[in-house]
């Protein structure tokens, strides 16, 4: 079985073999999709069994971790991207420090 390296994570096919140990929160590290992002577009309700094979959604969006201080409105407005946009690209209308969501893609019209 193939494994490309955390540190060089480039996953042009969108798969991932779970492996032993994978957390979600591993695993969306690893594949640089927020946990929400990935538990919503693979349909999961918790990790699969070691050796699945998941497809993974796109990354429609830059990965950003939202610092502390930083409000749902105060991101938004910062990064220039309505409310709309940031809560169909993560699936979730709150934020909280360190956590991982995605914005758009720079050079994108955000707002």
């Amino acid at each position: 079985m193939y494994r490309l390296k955390e540190s060089s994570w480039n996953n042009p096919f969108g798969l991932y073999f779970v492996a032993a140990g994978d957390t979600l929160l591993k695993v969306s590290e690893k594949v640089g999709l927020p946990p929400a992002v990935f538990v919503r577009a693979a349909g999961l309700k918790e990790l699969p069994k070691e050796g699945t094979l998941l497809v993974l959604p796109s990354r429609e969006g830059e990965l950003y971790t939202v610092e502390a201080g930083e409000t749902l409105d105060s991101l938004c407005k910062k990064m220039q991207v309505s409310r709309e946009d940031f809560v169909r690209l993560n699936g979730c209308a709150y934020v909280y420090p360190t956590q991982k969501v995605l914005l758009p893609p720079r050079g994108t019209d955000r707002a």
